[in-house]
């Protein structure tokens, strides 16, 4: 439970770890929105001025091919000066030859000016094509960032809900933890208060001298080994000292194998002397096992080294 609550702390910690990433992500992915957002407007104005633009140039386009008009139609008109009245007025041939030339500066400037303002068209008309292919290109931008930033926002969420989880998790393995302490504690008491009574009332674990006249004494450092017949037994339930039965839970009797002892058992492995019983007289002890290998198991004398 303790490895559990470890475990469960460092995913807690890499769960925030990512939650505060997606966090990140999705700010900046609101501040590229609106970034973008402000580059649309932008180009929209320009396009709105641009567009302002291309009215003026047609007007001004408009209004040069109205003067041309009405001056072609004029040198047809009797009634109206015209080129032709203008060049047949000359009193000499020098003045018909600078009426003609200032006449052709007039459609020179007038075709100049046409071609000025038709440039200046195209122009306005290039650049709005490019307004345009750029408004589709930020239009499409926006339209990714608000995709990703949907993903991103549903990601936090199920983050959000994997924090929530671990947390609960975390909490729960906590105070089970905290239970078994206390549990493990109260045992471990308990246990004491039975090795004191044990020592108590039979001197002779004390003296060396064990049940029924076999040979015992305390164990020396690095443990000391007795021979006994262990039986396997399956049955569920709570042992003398309050804990639970299970793999490595052994009843002994407390007169040769104090309670709360540690031991190994020669086939079966490392256990506790944590429980008690009525059959269980001098050397003899019962090792708790899943039922099918408790059968298996039966009953066998095995060397119990006691540290």
């Amino acid at each position: 439970m303790q490895s559990r609550s470890q475990q469960l702390d460092q995913n807690y910690r890499q769960a925030l770890t990512d939650l505060v990433s997606v966090d990140s992500e999705v700010s900046r992915y609101s501040s590229e929105i609106n970034d973008a957002g402000k580059r649309q407007a932008d180009v929209e104005a320009e396009v709105q001025a641009q567009q302002g633009r291309l009215d003026q140039v047609k007007q001004q386009l408009a209004d040069r091919q109205a003067v041309l008009d009405n001056r072609l139609r004029g040198s047809y008109k009797s009634d109206d000066t015209s080129y032709l009245g203008v060049v047949m007025d000359s009193e000499n041939f020098s003045d018909f030859l600078n009426r003609v030339d200032a006449i052709n500066e007039i459609a020179d400037s007038d075709k100049h000016l046409i071609d000025s303002i038709n440039n200046a068209k195209k122009s306005v008309e290039n650049n709005l094509a490019g307004l345009a292919a750029k408004q589709q290109e930020l239009s499409n931008l926006v339209g990714d960032l608000n995709s990703a930033q949907q993903n991103l926002v549903a990601a936090r969420q199920q983050q959000q809900g994997v924090v929530s989880s671990i947390q609960g998790q975390k909490q729960a393995n906590d105070s089970q933890l905290a239970q078994l302490q206390s549990q493990a504690a109260g045992i471990e008491a308990k246990m004491s208060q039975e090795q004191t009574q044990a020592a108590a009332n039979n001197p002779a674990v004390n003296n060396g001298s064990g049940d029924g006249g076999s040979s015992y004494s305390p164990p020396p450092a690095g443990g000391t080994s007795i021979t006994v017949v262990a039986t396997a037994y399956c049955m569920a339930g709570s042992t003398a000292t309050g804990m639970p039965v299970g793999r490595g839970i052994i009843a002994v009797d407390p007169n040769v194998i104090p309670l709360g002892t540690r031991v190994h058992v020669s086939g079966y492995g490392d256990a506790i002397a944590a429980d008690t019983g009525g059959a269980i007289v001098g050397n003899r002890i019962d090792v708790w096992l899943p039922c099918s290998e408790a059968y298996a198991w039966g009953a066998r004398t095995v060397t119990v080294t006691i540290y």
